[in-house]
């Protein structure tokens, strides 16, 4: 996106992300030995002279450039959307002041101001981002204007070409100008000819003067002959070539392609990685669970009363679940039946119109307020705020080879609330639909889309005709 595939803007970028850290180091410490000195006790500012701070920005600059590039800063990325560049600089960012904090701890023979080191941690990013934001906007809207144009051609007119054109027409601030597919099979005014004229294509373009710049290979895996052929053609060419298998026959879990010793290893179905926009979630467990543990103290002792009263035994209840991975943790609930329910008939599907609960039991389970220990299971990393419901092994067992895709499910965190139970999905209903619903939600993760399934769940999760 911001970083053009050349090496001239990306050392631009580079260079002014210097300047801006020089600029962030500078500015932090006159904000804080000028504009803060009057309203704390550390020492004048004869004791932190400026020159000092001067002396170490050289080494500020060298190390932060250096866990710039080790965090991918700039690699350059075209089709990269502007979370991705805000969530980018925040973490490289993250990442330099945490190795210069700990850097500069090992020099004892100078103290450095914290108030400088949080507003240096501050500016600098905020400056970053606003270079970045402005240039972001400036090559959308040129890019949409039909300036700095990509012309690119897809082999493969199937179900990935096809939606890799919707791709490119939904979003023009990328700057991708389809010249059309080639296709063995299909026909139409987009298809330029079969998958072997490829050379032709782009030489004709060459000639018109508007060369193709990347080429797409959208074919199936059993096209493997095919894609090897057309690879060694256009390789003739300078055309940029980049491999996009048909996958869509398989349910497609957290993919990614990373590096065996040197081979390219496609993640098909796999556990999300610990990325930056996980340690986030997990952020916002921790402390969304413990704020409602603290705020919901009141309610959460004058429950435990009344589950006390209701019958003899423990007011919580912990039941064996299954969460990721297959890791087998004990889930904690309000009690809601006598001690002796499950002895008597086993581990049972919870159904409309079962007696097994207490009065108090009862309620607590069409108000859903029995679940609420769970945060505690939350803070304990067993499970997150939202992510597919966790079940009992017992059921398990029965569900993995009867229900399609049914496992798929444990490649992520359970949660308290999530995608199908806000959609009505719980209880005694449809496994497949639920099935269905949380592999979507996994698909489709996003910071924002937990924030609405936490919203959903704060306007229709709680009482529902099917909790019971």
């Amino acid at each position: 996106m911001l970083q053009e595939q050349s090496r001239l803007f990306q050392r631009l970028l580079f260079f002014a992300d210097l300047a801006l850290i020089a600029v962030g180091w500078i500015a932090a410490y006159f904000i804080r030995f000028e504009v803060f000195l009057r309203i704390d006790f550390l020492p004048p500012p004869e004791w932190q002279p400026f020159s000092r701070y001067v002396g170490f920005l050289p080494g500020v600059l060298l190390l932060s450039m250096a866990v710039f590039w080790a965090t991918g800063l700039y690699v350059p990325d075209r089709a990269q959307k502007w979370t991705r560049l805000v969530t980018g600089v925040i973490k490289s960012t993250l990442v330099g002041v945490i190795v210069l904090a700990a850097s500069l701890s090992f020099y004892r023979a100078f103290y450095f101001s914290r108030l400088h080191m949080a507003l240096f941690a501050s500016i600098t990013p905020a400056l970053m981002l606003a270079l970045r934001l402005g240039l972001y906007v400036a090559l959308r809207r040129a890019r949409a204007q039909g300036r700095y144009q990509r012309r690119v051609l897809i082999v493969g007119a199937g179900e990935v070409g096809r939606r890799l054109r919707d791709a490119f027409a939904q979003y023009p601030w990328m700057g991708f100008d389809l010249l059309g597919f080639l296709d063995d099979s299909k026909e139409g005014p987009d298809i330029l000819g079969r998958t072997d004229e490829a050379i032709r294509v782009l030489d004709e373009a060459e000639a018109s003067g508007t060369p193709i710049d990347y080429v797409y290979l959208a074919l199936p895996l059993s096209s493997a002959q095919r894609i090897e052929e057309i690879l060694s053609a256009v390789s003739t060419r300078l055309a940029h070539v980049f491999l996009v298998p048909d996958l869509f026959q398989f349910d497609i879990l957290n993919s990614r392609v990373t590096e065996f010793s040197g081979l390219p290893v496609i993640h098909v179905i796999d556990e999300a990685p610990l990325d930056f926009r996980r340690a986030v979630k997990r952020a916002i467990d921790v402390v969304f669970s413990a704020l409602t543990l603290i705020l919901l103290s009141p309610l959460l002792l004058l429950i435990a009363v009344a589950v006390k009263l209701s019958s003899p035994g423990p007011v919580l209840y912990r039941q064996e679940r299954m969460g990721l991975n297959g890791q087998r943790f004990d889930i904690l609930k309000f009690r809601s039946m006598p001690m002796e329910a499950e002895k008597k008939s086993g581990a049972v599907w919870a159904s409309a119109g079962e007696n097994r609960a207490t009065r108090v039991g009862a309620f607590l389970r069409r108000t859903s307020l029995d679940e609420l220990p769970q945060f505690i299971n939350v803070l304990r990393g067993e499970m997150s705020v939202v992510g597919p419901r966790p079940e009992r092994p017992v059921f398990i067992e029965s569900f993995r080879d009867r229900v399609p895709r049914y496992m798929l499910r444990h490649k992520m965190k359970a949660g308290i609330t999530g995608w199908a139970q806000v959609n009505g999905w719980r209880g005694d209903t449809s496994i497949e639909k639920r099935i269905e619903h949380d592999i979507f939600y996994i698909q489709h993760w996003s910071l924002k889309l937990d924030l609405k399934i936490m919203l959903l769940t704060v306007w229709r999760g709680f009482v529902h005709e099917n909790a019971y």
